[in-house]
């Protein structure tokens, strides 16, 4: 049963459909240029299709990119050559190579305005010999961030918990109401933050492990990142999430 419309959460975390096609070549460990389409489409739809159960917005540019692979995933299974493109926008993916070039154009620039956000950081505070600078502090109240762990970390997490809960229902029946509300999950995520520096992820889930359950957890956690109430701490790279609470007691 999918959770009711009330549930709905919205957050500035998602950047575009190339950063989640990224993060799902990078997670299968193939270079860009060795993308294996009907895979990545498979997992591409499987994101959104959790993506929409928990009612977070999805941008018209996700649904564009959705059809574009499923396209690709087509001419793939019809065997249909690169040279073979359809008229259309020149910015439009009709083939394979045309993804892998936005891909590899789209990872460039990623990178360097990485490293420009790494050198501003580095030269924040720095002011050359002479006439002092004013400095400029953006006001970032409106903006949300993860830290180092990314939002589609947090989903991959939040897929494996849903997926393996599928698998321990299966032969199971149960009557129970499915009355979940969201305050109530908040409460529990901070309860179980309350007396401990930190837990795994999926430790937020274990009390109940009902599908609609899973999913309202899931955006109380939204709920408390946007409220900056907990943060995140990824020991490697698609590493175990960990979660703290960033609420100071002393206060």
């Amino acid at each position: 049963m999918k959770p009711k419309q009330e549930y709905s959460v919205k957050l500035d975390l998602f950047e575009g459909p190339l950063d989640l096609l990224l993060y799902l070549v990078t997670r299968a460990e193939v270079a860009i240029a060795d993308i294996p389409v009907a895979a990545i489409a498979k997992q591409y739809l499987d994101y959104l299709d959790l993506i929409r159960e928990l009612n977070i917005e999805i941008a018209s540019e996700y649904l564009s990119m959705a059809a574009t692979l499923t396209r690709l995933k087509a001419r793939e299974v019809l065997g249909v050559e690169d040279d073979e493109v359809l008229e259309g926008a020149e910015d439009e993916i009709y083939t394979r190579q045309q993804l892998i070039e936005k891909l590899l154009e789209y990872k460039k620039y990623k990178e360097a305005a990485g490293s420009l956000r790494t050198y501003e950081s580095e030269r924040y505070g720095s002011f050359p010999r002479g006439k002092a600078e004013e400095v400029e502090v953006q006001d970032d109240e409106q903006q949300v961030s993860l830290g180092s762990v990314g939002i589609f970390d947090l989903i991959s997490a939040f897929k494996r918990i849903v997926e393996r809960a599928g698998r321990e229902e299966q032969g199971q029946h149960s009557i129970t109401p499915d009355t979940v509300k969201l305050d109530d999950r908040i409460e529990r995520v901070l309860g179980v933050l309350q007396d401990q520096d930190e837990v795994p992820f999926e430790a937020l889930f274990e009390d109940d492990m009902r599908r609609i359950v899973l999913v309202v957890t899931f955006m109380a956690i939204l709920e408390l990142v946007k409220m900056r109430k907990i943060a995140f701490r990824q020991e490697e790279v698609f590493g175990r999430i960990f979660v703290r609470s960033c609420i100071d007691l002393s206060d």
